[in-house]
């Protein structure tokens, strides 16, 4: 990669994302790391990337080798309100969410597609473990203080030399230090409700994980570059006045943007693209999207019911290896649908959305679509 590749749009000083995200893995409580893994643009295998984990169960399977974790009739699966089957452990009291719909797959056979990876799993967490090169994550619960820390990072050292990360949401930026009792004491500005764990607030998260790295490693706590906008030179001079797209007549869905050269970028990283978009009242169509191919992690689609103002849309998605090229732009889908503006596109390696709160200052000349 180029030295001025801009691969490090959010993550440590020397490390691109998702190899800054890959250096550690979650030991609960629950799926709140896991997803900010996913959201970094990467898909570890863990144990316990999404598992909901009580500490004093784990100290438990940590004690025992997580032995009876999967074997004979520990676990089962079951039909959760969200209408996903779950599986969980009788032993351990460990739950998950297999990704299988209930009444789509027969439960017989998920149980035991679970069981083999959960076997497979264990033993790789404890080889992790034993050779001790991962930062392990543990999001702490509400009843988790300083004794269960030390209790947990007893436990995972019986195995090898781990660094454990124990995290708490506390107000102001993200915060990491050494613990006098061994472990890394870091901060969140606030965790996801644990009904709604994908609704993850990412940047803090990314902070406490570049700091988290530069205090292991050593180096200085230094801020990263602010992303660059990676759109072709002509589409960057351009971006800040109004463009007009009109949706080809008829068709379901209209595309609009350039073939972008996917050479230069790294293809393991998370893009995403945020642009403004003002959509008159006679707008027909069905919706518009940023689009970054066919690929998504997150987005935010336009508001149908925000008529004649200015409205910041992303998408963020990793790139496709098998491409040279992909369209990045906006699509409009519906028949019909009539004209609309965008302004202020920018194409960034980093997982979320560029920060501008206003759209440029030319597009916020225009008083009508």
């Amino acid at each position: 990669m180029p030295p001025d590749s801009p691969h490090d749009a959010s993550g440590g000083a020397t490390l691109p994302l998702h190899a800054l995200l890959g250096r550690f893995e979650s030991i609960g409580d629950n799926c709140e790391f896991g997803l900010v893994q996913r959201y970094g643009g990467i898909e570890p295998l863990g144990l316990m990337r999404f598992s909901a984990s009580r500490i004093d169960h784990l100290l438990h399977a940590l004690d025992s080798d997580f032995a009876l974790y999967g074997q004979g009739d520990d676990l089962f699966v079951y039909p959760h309100v969200t209408n996903y089957l779950f599986c969980r452990s009788r032993r351990y009291d460990f739950e998950y969410n297999t990704g299988h719909l209930a009444g789509s797959d027969d439960p017989a056979a998920v149980l035991k597609r679970e069981a083999r990876k959960v076997g497979y799993l264990k033993r790789r967490l404890l080889e992790d473990l034993r050779l001790g090169e991962k930062i392990l994550v543990r999001k702490a619960g509400p009843q988790e203080g300083p004794a269960e820390a030390a209790a947990l990072l007893r436990a995972l050292r019986r195995h090898g030399p781990a660094e454990l990360l124990i995290v708490r949401a506390a107000e102001g930026p993200a915060s990491v230090r050494r613990h006098e009792g061994g472990w890394l004491e870091g901060t969140v500005t606030r965790f996801a409700p644990y009904d709604l764990a994908a609704a993850v607030h990412l940047p803090p998260w990314l902070d406490l994980c570049r700091r988290t790295e530069n205090l292991v490693q050593g180096r200085p706590d230094t801020l990263p570059p602010p992303p660059r906008n990676l759109l072709p030179s002509r589409l960057r001079l351009s971006s800040g006045w109004p463009r007009r797209h009109r949706p080809e007549a008829g068709a379901d869905q209209t595309v609009f943007g350039p073939l972008i050269d996917l050479q230069p970028l790294d293809r393991k990283a998370v893009h995403t693209l945020t642009c403004w978009v003002w959509i008159p009242r006679s707008y027909r169509g069905e919706g518009i999207a940023a689009a970054i191919g066919d690929r998504r992690i997150r987005w935010r689609e336009a508001d149908l019911g925000l008529r004649e103002r200015w409205q910041k849309i992303h998408v963020s998605a990793t790139l496709p290896e098998e491409h040279r090229k992909l369209r990045i732009g906006l699509a409009s889908r519906g028949r019909d649908a009539g004209p609309f503006r965008s302004a202020g596109w920018f194409l960034a390696e980093s997982p979320e959305p560029a920060a501008a709160e206003r759209p440029p200052r030319a597009a916020r000349l225009l008083r009508r679509g």
